[in-house]
């Protein structure tokens, strides 16, 4: 079966845990008529052993069950000891913010409301699968490298055993595997590749190094990402391409070289070298294909780089291909991990993570932040009218909206169903009711497909809008005000915004 482009060997494993025996008559029906294998759990202290026993890869657990409720549930299973990550998802009919956070703040991945849409359901397990495929794939991976690390490690105690003669060459190489164990636990690729240079600087005793790597936006392209100690300035407008002539020379000999050394053919890159002050270029590979190239200026003793730094810088150019495609992995995970799969936009879990971040910098600045909570009017209606396709591109063409709309440092993200929620760092209320206005008439104005079906004529939204510290003080407190200032919102006539002071009197 294929979840989102990843091929699984075998149908995917789904444990379900609900202490109602019809719920699982329909979730097993729905689910293994999609291919999937399904355990039903009726009593929800069997958990563990139900999961040591079917080894699942999702678990949907309800939130509300008589024998343990699906938190309790949720923290015995994060406590197991299990050979990879096993997403659950919570199935809750409660709505209420708390009972949702305190689900996640216990180890759920996702959560649903019911009654739910099979088809949302869908997509939420797939997206859970792909995350639990990319988590597995990159534990592998570090798994693998530590081994590499270890049998080098080993080698390099043999031969320091085995010859006395080669003492100083060997304590040069072990400072290097120290500076490659601190490099590879950078997991952000900048700061992995700042730590690699500055150490580079220390190692090779060497006036100068950069790093290219293969452009995000156009794989044939190489672009430096970090240089340390040219004083030319002329080095960043250095560039390449795949059709370079110094590029086909590092696929044709695959190690570092001194630009002395150069094939007489390929004289003409010398010149070229020279004039940015690189003395030594070595090639970062992945599967025989070229992703950077670490540059070497002059040594500081203005000494032609002996061999032995060649193969030193060669072995760090190996190790650090592995770490920077590592990193990659990294990033790519912990984006999806905050990301909402059908819009794009920042998912729950991150908003929460966010406004606590920016919360704690307003207590410590003394500054503003405003909060938006935006919901779809009459959704529902939409929804059921023209089928979720329809509904799903209202969602996604709103996310984009909300986007343009913006500035930069806000953050925008999608709240859950069809709510949305952004963070306005710095924002005072004239200025959170002037940008939520702007969203309100451009989502009225906007023209959607077949919005005329909807009880006022056309698609619009509501929006609830808090300050702090003027609403809350806290983000809990925070939300809670915006939320109601949208729930009077939509109580009294919809398509408009209300501020949590409007109604501060009524409460």
């Amino acid at each position: 079966m294929t979840v989102n482009g990843n091929q699984l060997q075998r149908p995917p494993k789904i444990l379900v845990v609900d202490d109602e025996m019809a719920v699982h008559r329909l979730l097993s029906a729905y689910l293994q008529k999609n291919d999937f294998i399904v355990e039903n759990c009726l009593h929800s202290q069997d958990i563990v052993s139900s999961v040591e026993s079917f080894q699942p890869d999702l678990i949907l657990l309800d939130l509300m069950m008589p024998e343990l409720d699906g938190i309790s549930a949720t923290k015995r299973v994060r406590n197991m000891t299990l050979s990879s990550y096993l997403p659950i998802i919570m199935l809750t009919a409660k709505k209420e913010v708390r009972d949702l956070v305190t689900a996640m703040e216990a180890g759920a991945d996702d959560y649903i409301t019911k009654p739910f849409e099979f088809e949302e359901l869908m997509a939420r397990i797939k997206n859970m699968l792909r995350l639990k495929l990319l988590q597995d794939q990159l534990v592998t991976n570090s798994f693998e490298l530590n081994e590499a690390n270890q049998q080098i490690s080993r080698l390099n105690h043999v031969l320091v055993q085995t010859n006395k003669q080669l003492q100083n060459k060997l304590y040069d190489f072990h400072n290097l595997f120290e500076v490659c164990y601190r490099v590879m636990s950078q997991m952000e690729l900048h700061s992995l590749i700042k730590q690699a240079l500055i150490n580079i600087l220390g190692i090779f005793a060497t006036k100068s190094t950069m790093m290219m790597l293969v452009s995000k936006d156009d794989n044939n392209s190489f672009e430096i990402v970090d240089a340390k100690g040219f004083q030319n300035s002329n080095v960043w407008n250095f560039n390449l391409t795949r059709h370079d002539r110094l590029v086909h020379y590092l696929e044709l000999i695959k190690k570092a070289f001194r630009i002395s050394d150069i094939s007489p053919e390929f004289d003409d890159l010398v010149p070229q070298l020279k004039e940015i002050d690189v003395e030594v270029v070595c090639p970062l590979f992945q599967d025989d294909d070229i992703i950077g190239i670490l540059c070497l200026g002059p040594n500081y003793k203005d000494e032609e780089y002996k061999e032995d730094n060649l193969e030193a810088l060669e072995l760090l150019g190996n190790m650090l291909s592995v770490a920077v495609k590592n990193a990659g992995r990294y990033e790519r995970i912990k984006a999806l991990s905050y990301t909402d799969g059908m819009t794009g936009l920042h998912n729950y879990r991150f908003f929460r993570l966010r406004l606590k971040e920016e919360m704690s910098r307003t207590r410590r600045d003394e500054s503003l932040i405003s909060l938006l909570i935006i919901d779809v009017d009459h959704f529902k209606n939409y929804n059921d009218t023209l089928g979720h396709p329809a509904g799903d591109e209202v969602l996604r063409q709103v996310s984009l909206i909300l986007q343009k709309s913006v500035r930069d440092n806000d953050i925008v993200a999608r709240y859950g169903g069809e709510e949305f929620a952004v963070i306005l760092p710095g924002a005072d209320k004239e200025g959170a009711l002037t940008l939520a206005e702007r969203i309100r008439e451009k989502v009225a104005t906007y023209g959607f497909e077949q919005e005329e079906i909807q009880p006022e004529g056309n698609l619009t939204v509501s929006i609830g809008t808090a300050t702090s510290p003027d609403d809350a003080v806290t983000e809990e407190d925070l939300i809670v005000r915006a939320d109601k200032a949208l729930y009077h919102a939509k109580n009294t006539g919809r398509n408009r915004v209300v501020d949590a002071q409007t109604i501060l009197g009524n409460e």
